[in-house]
């Protein structure tokens, strides 16, 4: 469920590009706030000019180019090239960067590798289950992971915490080498390490378990921060340029709530297989892909339809029938999200609530587009 709501997300990006959204290409969605730029999509592949940060982030994310600011890149697969005019700050499945970093890069990945032609004037903080690096940097390089290879330059000192350290022939490390792992490391002819090696004997899992529950706890809880206000400015951008569409939709939550969960739960299982029919027969292809991205915006927005449902009824209690200010009917919605996920955390229970919240709200949505057609079709005509 979580996929389908990252993914909806995006799609509703692409919704929502009447707010002055642009496509990169067909898959993705990007903006420019004055001289910084946002993309998002599946395939991202940046070849221009950024004259101030960028934040990219998608299923496989490419830069080529120059980059004046920050560079913020997270993908399942991310490959960073150009000249970056500051710092770096990548995630993904593999990380691999070949650039000209002016300021320091922070990178985290199952595989992380820093190619020959990358040059970092500041510090290299790299995290991932492998990581190579044969890159130059500056200053300090830090290194965690389960297996490291080390055959670039270091013009500091390293340290690398590590089950298993290879060191390259073409190693110079100028400071000294601090390395946390099982067996003290190999250094073979041609490799410089000037001020010696530094070694602290620990186990494999040793280097990695000692912080692993603070830091998976740590990680949990800034990701779930992020996701809660990606999903409150969604439904905040939701309610924001479609008032009385939300307004009616979350309506039909309260006035007909069995009729809203029964035709929801329809939408939800038969979509996908109506959606499958359609691709089988070729010809039906691009109604299909219609189909699915509107099912998975519903995902979505029925579950934030549901929350605008009960922060009306929160805004009620709260404020009476009187006059609402815009930040209040905002702090009602922000409450209700947060009720709905405490309801959703009750054990036993509480997916249940998540997945009746869903049905109810795709239900609601699909009755409140529904019965927005007459009086649409009336303006027309006239």
């Amino acid at each position: 469920m979580r996929q389908s709501v990252t993914w909806s997300a995006l799609l509703a990006a692409l919704v929502l590009s009447g707010c002055g959204w642009h496509h990169e290409s067909p898959d993705s969605v990007a903006r420019e706030f004055g001289s910084d730029y946002f993309s998002a999509g599946g395939v991202l592949n940046v070849t221009e000019l950024v004259e101030g940060d960028a934040l990219l982030a998608g299923g496989q994310v490419s830069i080529v180019t120059e980059v004046h600011g920050d560079l913020v890149a997270a993908g399942g697969e991310v490959a960073i090239g150009g000249n970056i005019g500051d710092d770096v700050y990548a995630a993904g499945g593999t990380v691999n960067l070949d650039a000209i970093v002016s300021g320091n890069a922070r990178i985290a990945g199952g595989d992380v590798t820093v190619g020959p032609a990358t040059v970092i004037a500041g510090a290299a903080s790299l995290n991932g289950g492998r990581v190579e690096f044969d890159g130059n940097t500056h200053e300090y390089l830090q290194v965690s992971a389960a297996s490291t290879r080390l055959n670039g330059m270091v013009h500091g000192d390293a340290e690398i915490r590590a089950g298993d350290l290879e060191i390259g022939p073409e190693t110079q490390v100028m400071g000294r080498l601090i390395y946390h792992g099982p067996k003290e490391p190999f250094v073979p002819e041609g490799a410089v390490i000037a001020h010696g090696i530094e070694f602290h004997e620990s186990g494999t899992t040793l280097a990695f378990d000692a912080g692993r529950h603070e830091v998976r706890d740590a990680a949990r809880g800034v990701g779930s921060v992020f996701w809660f206000l990606g999903i409150f400015l969604v439904a905040a951008l939701f309610t924001g340029l479609f008032p009385d569409f939300s307004r009616r939709a979350a309506g039909q939550v309260g006035s007909a709530p069995l009729r809203s969960l029964g035709l929801g739960f329809a939408v939800l299982v038969c979509t996908p297989v109506l959606a499958v029919l359609l691709l089988i027969t070729v010809i039906g292809i691009p109604l299909s892909l219609m189909l699915i991205t509107a099912y998975l915006l519903l995902l979505l927005l029925g579950w934030l339809v549901t929350a605008t449902y009960i922060g009306q009824k929160i805004l009620t209690a709260l404020r009476g029938r009187g006059p609402t200010t815009r930040a209040w009917r905002l702090l009602a919605l922000l409450l209700a999200l947060v009720a709905l996920w405490l309801l959703g955390r009750v054990p036993y229970v509480g997916d249940w609530i998540k997945f009746l919240a869903l049905i109810v709200g795709m239900g609601a949505l699909v009755m409140a587009a529904w019965s927005g057609r007459g009086p649409r079709s009336a303006q027309a005509t006239a």
